[in-house]
């Protein structure tokens, strides 16, 4: 079993006497379990259930894996999908094959409980509905466009290091009630792509985590999780702005201090382009051209079908899933960064989440936890901890 299937969300709490912390951590999972949970049956080629039927027509029920696990928590997986919601990849299809049988108001009980049957299907009882629900999912799966990249997912991504990044953010939403996410890509115009080197490009990316807590810009950032990237520097990609070296940039801030995302991601590509490839030492005709998306510009403009960036509250699941859905990509065992890499050199990075410290001033946070409002107290950060320094390797 690999260290992702270890995730907390083994211990998901199905009853317990009193509310607490840890439970409201465990449940609010920004619907991560959700897709663990597709990709654990799209894995695996067992029911959740084995059924027997004796000779005086009873049926024994005994659970398998997946039903013992996962069983419990269908009915709370289903609540916590917003209605009318477009989920992302493994979320979207379990979402469509709920909506597919009919699975609404709590349909599991009891495994050996039957159930109101739909017009188009026998009477089943939870055993045999969660059987067929584990079904159609590895039936849709195949053709499910939002699936595709996702089917051989422990071979093509790296989930240690994705389940660090999702562990990292929830840290920080138990920190923050809201978060705004600016998302930059910065790299180099195509013309100047083939002239830079893995040194040049890394050691303007280190300089850019480094020095940014001398920039304005930066005052209320509360971490960072970037990306880096080798593509070519053909002029048919990104516009005729070519690639090479580039990086895929999420920066945080805390989103009780700061709104304007748009405004901040300009001011971060000036950063990127007057401060850190550039100075104001640079003769004009020794500057290097940069390329950059900003893509909180076209999130207000465009739109995203899947939106995880900009203002991001603590209780909005969907919106929390989406970036993560966003952040999936950067762990790509395909993310080559060329042959002139040393060894060990990583493409994914994030800064270090330090605890904040509590404050006995203010309104406590509201959750709920098992249908109990439980406040959580307010925090406050120590002296200097959003601007340390991060480290590339």
């Amino acid at each position: 079993m690999s260290a992702i299937d270890t995730h907390n969300m083994e211990s998901l709490p199905t009853v317990t006497k009193q509310p607490s912390v840890s439970a409201y951590q465990s449940i609010r999972e920004p619907l991560w379990d959700i897709h663990e949970f597709v990709r654990l049956v799209l894995n695996k080629e067992s029911p959740g259930f084995q059924i027997f039927i004796k000779k005086n027509g009873d049926k024994r029920i005994e659970p398998l894996s997946l039903g013992k696990r996962f069983y419990p928590l269908i009915n709370n997986f289903m609540a916590r999908i917003p209605e009318a919601s477009d989920p992302a990849g493994f979320v979207g299809l379990f979402r469509d094959c709920c909506i597919e049988l009919k699975l609404y108001y709590n349909p599991f009980g009891k495994a050996g409980d039957y159930h109101r049957p739909a017009a188009d299907r026998k009477d089943m009882n939870g055993a045999e509905l969660f059987n067929t629900l584990l079904e159609l999912i590895r039936k849709r799966a195949q053709r499910d466009k939002r699936s595709k990249n996702y089917l051989n997912f422990a071979e093509d991504y790296d989930l240690n290091e994705l389940k660090s990044v999702v562990s990292y953010f929830d840290d920080l939403f138990m920190d923050y009630s809201k978060i705004l996410v600016v998302r930059v890509d910065l790299g180099y115009l195509a013309d100047e792509a083939d002239k830079i080197s893995f040194e040049r490009a890394h050691g303007d990316i280190q300089r850019f985590i480094n020095y940014r807590q001398w920039q304005a810009c930066f005052k209320h950032s509360i971490g960072y999780v970037i990306g880096r990237e080798r593509g070519t520097s053909s002029t048919t990609e990104n516009g005729g702005n070519g690639r090479g070296y580039h990086f895929h940039c999420f920066i945080l801030f805390d989103g009780q201090k700061v709104k304007n995302d748009v405004e901040l991601a300009k001011q971060i590509i000036d950063y990127w382009q007057n401060r850190i490839v550039n100075s104001s030492r640079t003769p004009a005709d020794e500057q290097t051209k940069i390329w950059y998306f900003n893509c909180n510009h076209k999130a207000r403009t465009a739109g995203y079908r899947y939106d995880g960036i900009g203002m991001v509250q603590h209780s909005d699941e969907l919106k929390r899933w989406h970036l993560i859905s966003a952040l999936i990509y950067l762990t790509k065992h395909s993310q080559a960064l060329g042959d002139d890499v040393p060894p060990g050199t990583r493409a994914l990075t994030k800064g270090q989440h330090q605890p904040r410290a509590v404050e006995t001033r203010g309104r406590r946070r509201q959750v709920m936890i098992q249908g109990e409002k439980v406040s959580i107290q307010r925090k406050h950060h120590s002296s200097g901890d959003s601007l340390q320094p991060g480290h590339m390797l």
